[in-house]
C-alpha cells in the first residue's frame, strides 16, 4: 500500500500533541509545570491543528468532511469528534492557563489530558480492518498512543529544562523516561504483531523487516534511531542531571553554594541534559515516521491476494 503522507504526518503530530497534553495533565494533578503550561499547551494546540490540516488534505476536498460527520458510527467520524473535543479542551486550557484561574485551569487541563489519551487510540482504531491483517489488531492503537507519549513527554521535558522551574526538572526527566519506555514497548509489540498476524504472506511478513526490502528502514530507522538512540540519550540525560552540582557546599569542595564555582558545572550539566532530550525527540520522530512507512508497506489486503 502506498504511504499516505497526510495521514502519516497527522498521526505523528497528534501523537506528540497528545503526549504533551498528558504530561501537562499529570502536572496539573501534581501541581507542577505551572511556569511552562501555557507555552506547552499552545504547542500542543498548534501540533494538533497542523496535523488536522494535514489530515484534511487526504480528503482532497475539505467539504468531504461533512460526509464523514454523516456516518457517526465510522472510525473516521469518531476520530474527527475526538480531535474536536481534544482541540476545544486544549484551547480553553490555553486561555485559562494564561490568566491562571487555579480550579478551572486544573479541570480543563485534566480534560485535555484525557482527550490526549483517547485521541491516539481512536485514530489508531480507525485503521483496524480484517481485510488488512497487519492493521487488524489492538497493537496498532497502542502503538499510536505509546509513541505519542514518548514524543510528547520528551518534548515537554526538554521544554521544562529550557524554560521551566528547576524544582520541576526531576519529575519532567522521570516522565521523559516513562515516555521512552512506552514508545519502545509499543514499537516492539507492533512488530511482533506483524510477525504473528493471521493469513501470513510474504508481503506482510517479518522477513521483509529482518532481511528483505524493508530491512534497512527497520534496522536503521526503527531499531537504531527510533529505539536505541532515545534509550541511550535518555540515560545520558539522567546522568547529566545527576552530575549537576547541588546546593550543598560539599558538592563543590566547600565552596559557597552561591559562588561562581558552582555556576559553570551546573550550567554545563543542564545544557547537556537539554541537548540529550532534544536529540532524543528528533530520533523518536524519525523512528515514528519510518515505522509508519513500514506500517503502510505491510498493509497488503487479503482481498487483493484472493482476486
Amino acid at each position: 500500500m502506498a504511504v499516505q503522507w497526510p495521514l502519516l504526518i497527522f498521526s505523528v503530530l497528534l501523537g506528540a500533541s497528545s503526549g504533551v497534553l498528558v504530561f501537562l495533565g499529570i502536572g496539573e494533578i501534581r501541581g507542577t509545570f505551572k511556569k511552562v503550561r501555557f507555552p506547552l499547551a499552545l504547542i500542543a494546540l498548534v501540533l494538533l491543528a497542523v496535523g488536522g490540516c494535514a489530515s484534511a488534505l487526504h480528503l482532497g476536498h475539505i467539504d468531504r468532511a461533512l460526509y464523514i460527520l454523516g456516518n457517526v458510527g465510522s472510525g473516521l467520524s469518531k476520530e474527527l469528534f475526538a480531535v474536536g473535543f481534544t482541540g476545544l479542551m486544549t484551547l480553553i486550557y490555553v486561555i485559562l492557563s494564561r490568566k491562571d484561574y487555579p480550579t478551572p485551569t486544573k479541570v480543563f487541563g485534566i480534560l485535555a489530558a484525557l482527550g490526549g489519551l483517547v485521541l491516539p487510540l481512536v485514530a489508531g482504531a480507525s485503521y483496524m480492518m480484517p481485510a488488512r491483517p497487519a492493521w487488524d489488531s489492538f497493537t496498532l492503537p497502542l502503538m499510536y498512543l505509546g509513541t505519542g507519549l514518548g514524543m510528547g513527554f520528551v518534548l515537554a521535558a526538554a521544554f521544562v529544562f529550557a524554560k521551566g522551574d528547576e524544582a520541576d526538572e526531576k519529575l519532567a526527566l522521570k516522565l521523559a523516561g516513562i515516555g521512552i519506555v512506552c514508545s519502545v514497548a509499543v514499537m516492539l509489540i507492533y512488530v511482533v504483531w506483524i510477525a504473528v498476524a493471521p493469513y501470513p504472506d510474504a508481503t506482510r511478513s517479518i522477513a521483509r523487516l529482518a532481511g528483505g526490502d524493508l530491512a534497512v528502514a527497520f534496522w536503521l530507522g526503527v531499531v537504531v534511531v527510533g529505539i536505541g538512540c532515545p534509550i541511550a540519550l535518555t540515560v545520558l540525560a539522567r546522568q547529566s542531571f545527576a552530575a549537576k552540582p547541588g546546593e550543598d557546599a560539599d558538592a563543590v569542595g566547600g565552596v559557597d553554594a552561591s559562588g561562581a564555582a558552582t555556576a559553570a558545572p551546573a550550567a554545563a550539566a543542564k545544557l547537556s541534559t537539554v541537548n540529550a532530550l532534544w536529540t532524543s525527540l528528533a530520533c523518536l520522530v524519525v523512528g515514528n515516521v519510518v515505522l509508519r512507512i513500514i506500517m503502510y508497506a505491510v498493509a497488503t489486503s487479503v482481498e487483493q491476494l484472493i482476486y
